[in-house]
Formats: C-alpha cells, structure tokens, sequence
C-alpha cells in the first residue's frame, strides 16, 4: 500500500442510505483541494470508503450511488428467506462485485480499513488486510437483514454494532488529523468535555444521567400512553421493526458518545439526514446534498486542521 503522509483521515460512520451524505463531504473536500489520506468505515461508510481508495473516480461514484432508484433499491435487497437473514447477499454482491472484486486492500492508494463486530465473542474487528469486497460484505452485514459474513474462522456482522463512527480507530491507524462524519440517528455534534483528568467510567456515569433527564418527558408520556385503550398508537414505531431500528439507534448514539469521551475525533460532522431510512438509497441526492452543506458550513474550521 503506497499512502500519501498529507491530508486528513476519514472515519464514515454507519446509517444504510443516509450514509451517501459522505460523499457529499468527498465532493466539497475534492473541490476545495484538501487531500483525502486515508479512510475508515463502518457499514456504509466501510462501503463508501472501499469504493473511495480503490481510485474510483468521485463523479462515478456519486452517479453509482445517486443512480439507485427504489426499482434498483427492491432488487438489492429482494427477501429471499435466507437461513441466517432476510436476504441473502447475491443482489449486492453482483451489485458491488465488478468495482471491489478484484482489489486487495493492501493495493490502495491510500490507508483504508473496514469495522466489523465478531457475532461470537462480540468483540470489533479491524479488518486492514485481504479482499476489499469480502471486508465491506462484512461491515454491511446488518443482523437479521443479511446473513453473517464468514471470515478468517469468525462469523462476521455489521461494524455500527461496535463502533459507529470510528474516529478513534482512524487515530490508532492513522494518526490525525481525524474528521468523523456521522449519519446514525441519535448523532449529536462533539463537544470537548469540560472538565480534564475525568476517569472514563465518570463520563458514562454523567452521559447516562444528562441522557435520562433529556429523555425523561418523553418516556414518561410514552408510559402514559401504552396505558390507554389504544396502545398501537403511542408511538409510529411501536411495531417490531421499528422497536428494533429504535434499540439499534440507542444503542449507537451512546457507543459513539462515549468514544468521544475518550478518543475524540478532530471534528464530527452531522449532516441532517435523519430523516432518511436506512434503505431509501432512491433519495441519494437529497442525502449527498445535506452532506455538501454541512461540509461548506465548516470548511474554514476543516482548513485549519491542515
């Protein structure tokens, strides 16, 4: 791998079709000249990142992801009943095949690396070395949707399980400066903790109790609720899909919190694209054009890292 010692390092995050919103951040980084030199990723982001280093040109890729219509959206992800999830992996796999197939992560140009999560042990897995499809078929592997992914003896699944927006694994790797960019709902703009010397354990204690207290309206209104004739109507998301996506989204908003607190990244972007669902690839555009603001609003501050 021949990497360029210049520019700054990227960690995408995941969040399924919000995640296109990365390459609005690619083309506004591209068009100003700030070097891209090195990439980590998670889930979309992983798969993004991959399309990335292996020298895909920007403008190919942006017509790869924005091109995806709900047709094309349907028959990527096409139920197919597989054993070990609702679809196999034969859509995306033809899908992405022809661009990663052929590549070894050791070849790129520039430093990439893909998170995924052991469904054994439940520990991340860096995954630095070997074929660059078989790296982001592990990191998409969202439990329940597509089937584990067998590597290196490990059963393999989606990246934001562990590590939604791996800021602190782009550090180890690649040093700085580190730029996250984040897209999984519930993401919130890093803020340098106040106070220095703090044990980690201290700030989990304080990011749960600031968590409950903004929090505890709601969930006293939602109990309210579920206590009334009609309990289907507490809540939109109340079905089984939508309490899973709701735990899924928990649960990744205080991984990446709490990682802010002990490695932080040297700018988090948001993009608002948390209106967007995890499969709606077919609203590519608006997603690449939130990222592309977010990215303008604070090219100054990004321009200072270098």
């Amino acid at each position: 791998m021949v990497a360029c010692m210049t520019g700054i390092v990227l960690a995408l995050g995941s969040g399924g079709a919000r995640g296109i919103a990365h390459l609005g951040i690619l083309r506004v980084l591209e068009r100003e000249g700030i070097p891209v030199r090195a990439v980590i990723g998670s889930s979309i982001g992983a798969q993004i990142g991959a399309l990335y280093a292996s020298g895909m040109s920007l403008q190919q890729l942006i017509r790869l992801a924005c091109d995806v219509d709900w047709k094309t959206t349907i028959r990527l992800f096409l139920p197919e009943f597989g054993r070990s999830g609702l679809i196999t992996d034969k859509g995306i796999r033809e899908f992405l095949e022809p661009h990663l197939g052929h590549l070894d992560i050791e070849d790129m140009n520039i430093g990439f690396a893909a998170i995924a999560a052991d469904l054994i042990s439940g520990e991340e897995v860096l995954i630095r070395h070997g074929n660059l499809l078989e790296a982001v078929r592990a990191s998409i592997a969202v439990p329940g949707l597509l089937k584990p992914s067998r590597v290196d003896g490990q059963w393999l699944v989606d990246g934001g399980l562990v590590n939604p927006v791996p800021f602190d694994r782009a550090r180890e790797l690649f040093g700085g400066p580190v730029i996250g960019v984040a897209v999984h709902p519930g993401a919130t703009r890093f803020e340098k903790p106040e106070e220095e010397g703090k044990d980690w354990r201290d700030h989990l204690e304080e990011l749960i109790r600031q968590s409950v207290e903004r929090r505890w309206p709601t969930l006293q209104r939602l109990l309210d609720e579920w206590g009334r004739e009609e309990e289907e109507e507490a809540w939109p998301g109340m079905a089984v899909g939508g309490i899973y996506n709701r735990a899924m989204d928990i649960s990744r908003a205080q991984l990446m919190r709490l990682r802010e607190k002990i490695s932080p990244p040297d700018m988090l972007i948001v993009p608002p694209v948390q209106g967007i669902g995890m499969l709606e690839f077919y609203r590519g555009e608006e997603a690449l054009k939130a990222g592309e603001r977010s990215a303008e609003q604070l090219l100054p501050k990004i321009r200072t890292l270098l």
